[in-house]
This record gives C-alpha cells, sequence and structure tokens, in this order.
C-alpha cells in the first residue's frame, strides 16, 4: 500500500526558488487544478529500484492520501477527481470551501475561549479593541496608542497593519487552543485577567466594566511577551526588543520564505480565507481588519502580478467551489475529521455554522468501498475540545480516536481494492 502524505505547508518546488522577486509568470501554474493534476502523474511514474517486480503504480498498489488543512483539502480533492489515482483519503482540518470573508475564523476563536472558562478574556478583548479602534480613528491619538504597544516607529504603520500585528495573541490557538506555552492565548488571558484590586481572578464580566476599555488596552500593550511574540512573527525589531539592531517596526513587509510567498498567492487567487473582523459584540478583531485590508495585503505582496492582471481584483472563490464542489462533495472512501473549535471548521464538510448547509449528519459508521455518502450524511468526526489537526497529534485521546476510525475503515475498503467499484467517486 502506498502512503502518499501531504504537509501543510509548502517547499521549493519549482525549477527557481521561489523569492519576493519571481515575476508574476512563476505563479500561472500554481493553482488548485495543477496541484492536483500533480499528482496522477507522479504516481503512475512511481517505482523503486529494491521492487523492480512489484507495480508500485495505483494500478497494482492501492494509494492512500494522508493530509491535514490545505493538504486536508487536497486529499479529498484528489480522491475525489482522481479516484483512479487515490484510493482512499484521510482528510483532517480541511476547509473545503472556498470563501473571500472567513470572519467566521474569530467567530471559533470565541467558542473555544467560553467553553475552556475565559467568556471575561474575550469580553476585555473587545472592550480594548473598542478602544484601540477610537483612539485610531484620531490622528491625534493614533501615534500614541500606536507606540504603546510598539515604540518608536509604530505610528508609520497603518491602521490596518498596526491591528493585524494585535492579531498576534492568536498565533498559537488553532494549533494548540487555549495551551500553546508562555505566549499562547491561556497565558495572555492569565495575565489580563488579574483584578489589580484583589489580585485574584476577575469575574465573568472581565476587567473592562470596572476599570474601562483603556485600562484593558494599556495592560494588554504591557504583557512581557506581546513584543516578543509580535516581533517573532513579523521579522521585526519593535521596541526595540533588540537594543543593538536598528529599529524596525514595519508591518507592511511583504513576506520573503517561499512557503509563504506561494500560500499567499493561492489565497489570493483561489481560496480568499480572508480573516476579517467578525463584526458584532463577540467580535475579537479591529474593525480595520477588513476584506479590503486582506485584499490590499495581497496586492501589496504581488504588486507586478495586479500591474499585469495575472492576480485577480478579487480570489475566485466561487469558481473554486463551482469547480471542485465546495461543501458538497461527497468522494468516496474519504474520512473527514476536524476539531470542535478549529477555526478552519467553519468551512470544512463538519461545518453547522449558519452559513454552511444545515441538517448534514456526521457519522462514524463506514460505507461501503466505493458508495459515496447522500449529501445530508458525512463519514467523518468531530473532535470534541480540539482544535486544528489535532489528529495528527500524538497526546489527545480524541485524537487517537479518530486516527482508529480511518484505520478500520481502510482496513475494510482494501478488501475491495481493484475491483471496478474501488475506482468511483
Amino acid at each position: 500500500m502506498g502512503i502518499a502524505w501531504e504537509h501543510r505547508y509548502y517547499g521549493n518546488s519549482t525549477p527557481a526558488p521561489i523569492s519576493y522577486e519571481s515575476p508574476p509568470e512563476t505563479y500561472q501554474y500554481l493553482t488548485t487544478k495543477q496541484a492536483l493534476a500533480d499528482l496522477p502523474y507522479f504516481a503512475s511514474n512511481f517505482s523503486r529500484e529494491k521492487y523492480p517486480d512489484v507495480d508500485l503504480t495505483p494500478q497494482g498498489t492501492p494509494w492512500v492520501m494522508v493530509g491535514g488543512s490545505y493538504a486536508g483539502i487536497r486529499a479529498a480533492l484528489t480522491r475525489n477527481e482522481y479516484p483512479e489515482t487515490i484510493f482512499a483519503a484521510y482528510s483532517s482540518s480541511a476547509p473545503v470551501e472556498a470563501r473571500v470573508n472567513m470572519s467566521v475564523y474569530y467567530d471559533q476563536v470565541y467558542r473555544g475561549m467560553v467553553a475552556d472558562g475565559w467568556a471575561n478574556c474575550s469580553a476585555d478583548i473587545h472592550a480594548a479593541l473598542e478602544y484601540i479602534d477610537d483612539q485610531l480613528s484620531n490622528e491625534d491619538t493614533a501615534t500614541s496608542i500606536k507606540q504603546l504597544f510598539f515604540g518608536p516607529g509604530a505610528e508609520a504603520n497603518s491602521n490596518g497593519d498596526f491591528t493585524g500585528a494585535l492579531t498576534a495573541i492568536y498565533s498559537y490557538f488553532q494549533s494548540y487552543g487555549m495551551a500553546g506555552g508562555i505566549g499562547g492565548l491561556g497565558a495572555f488571558c492569565e495575565y489580563l485577567e488579574v483584578d489589580p484590586k484583589t489580585n485574584g481572578t476577575t469575574g465573568p464580566d472581565g476587567l473592562a466594566p470596572t476599570y474601562g476599555g483603556q485600562y484593558v488596552a494599556e495592560r494588554w500593550a504591557a504583557w512581557p511577551t506581546f513584543l516578543e511574540l509580535v516581533n517573532l512573527n513579523m521579522g521585526t525589531n519593535c521596541g526595540p526588543q533588540n537594543a543593538s539592531q536598528p529599529i524596525d517596526c514595519d508591518f507592511s513587509k511583504p513576506y520573503g520564505d517561499p512557503a509563504t510567498i506561494t500560500w499567499t498567492w493561492q489565497y489570493c487567487s483561489e481560496w480568499g480565507f480572508f480573516q476579517a473582523n467578525n463584526e458584532g459584540p463577540h467580535s475579537l478583531a479591529s474593525r480595520y481588519q477588513s476584506v479590503e485590508y486582506q485584499q490590499e495585503v495581497c496586492n501589496r505582496q504581488f504588486p507586478d502580478a495586479v500591474e499585469k492582471g495575472l492576480l485577480p481584483p478579487s480570489p475566485r472563490a466561487d469558481e473554486i467551489n463551482q469547480e471542485f464542489g465546495g461543501w458538497t462533495i461527497r468522494p468516496s472512501n474519504v474520512y473527514f475529521s476536524g476539531g470542535e473549535f478549529d477555526p478552519w471548521r467553519s468551512l470544512s464538510i463538519l461545518s453547522t455554522d449558519d452559513i454552511a448547509p444545515q441538517g448534514v449528519e456526521f457519522t462514524s459508521a463506514i460505507p461501503a468501498c466505493g458508495v459515496q455518502t447522500d449529501e445530508d450524511t458525512v463519514f467523518g468526526y468531530v473532535m470534541k475540545d480540539s482544535e486544528h489537526c489535532f489528529d495528527f497529534q500524538a497526546t489527545p485521546t480524541v485524537g487517537k480516536l479518530s486516527r482508529g476510525i480511518f484505520t478500520s475503515a481502510l482496513l475494510q475498503w482494501l478488501e475491495c481494492f481493484g475491483q471496478n467499484s474501488s475506482q468511483t467517486r
């Protein structure tokens, strides 16, 4: 049996390494359609010198594709588009529905915080951001609030870039939930939710009703880990954190590493996934984190592609859903998994959000080999109190359970390898 494992990130797979200086024509083949088409060619020509008498192509060996996140999308779509190549697939935390506005990302963060007992922290973050946004709306106070968080030089950033840096507090949430070590959201909330009068943990309403949004914002800015976290994420030297180096607090710099550049192209050109502010009482980002700002980041990353008309004015999300099916796909021999509070679950086939199809049942009952479930049924499992790709982590018990469901299904499906039914979608 062949295992086609897809990592969640990219590598240097082009004739010349990708960089910010790469000409825009470099990306013309970096599409979902082309990415899927690579695998049948690779698989049909696969062999090993040590096994010259063994047919390791999909005709002689069942190929099983395992992936999480974007690679989970590819696992599901490759089985759907090329069932003669991929016999079975394990699709973990895969947002198969393209969508330009993904403000639902923060809705899931909010739900995870509340479920973990941090409703007070979410309320205080919301209150602090209301105060911050109010300061940013006035030129006289915008400079001071930016410098409060990041020191000299921060005032040169746009409101979008500045508030984008504030979202660093969520950096580890999708991978670790409220854990994540000293830089995780849980650590931030433990720091933030201390009543200055009692030195004890605040009540369910948080600090803001008593001390105001300004107090919470100032306490946020003083979190000892925050500056280090932002500088690490942004490749900057705000503060300056490193006094031996020049101040560098420019949050508008384009991405430089190949993995981030290539993924940015795919979401800017096709998938969208713009993590805009989830407006309303549960919002956890600034109002300056808009869809328009996210598009500005795309245009700034690929200015030559914009000039030559190679980057669309908005991601072609509707076209992607039309071509590949989005939420509606039901490929046979595919197991879908996801975390209850994974921010990407909202656009996965396991979504229960209002924007997703309603009345869909998730079942761990194994479908027959080569048989698709109906549109109201998904063979999959939602891992309780979990986030992104938790079934690929060694520790969580729910991850072991999820892997066990797929293992049982695969053992059952393998019995029909080579029969015509296994090649259907």
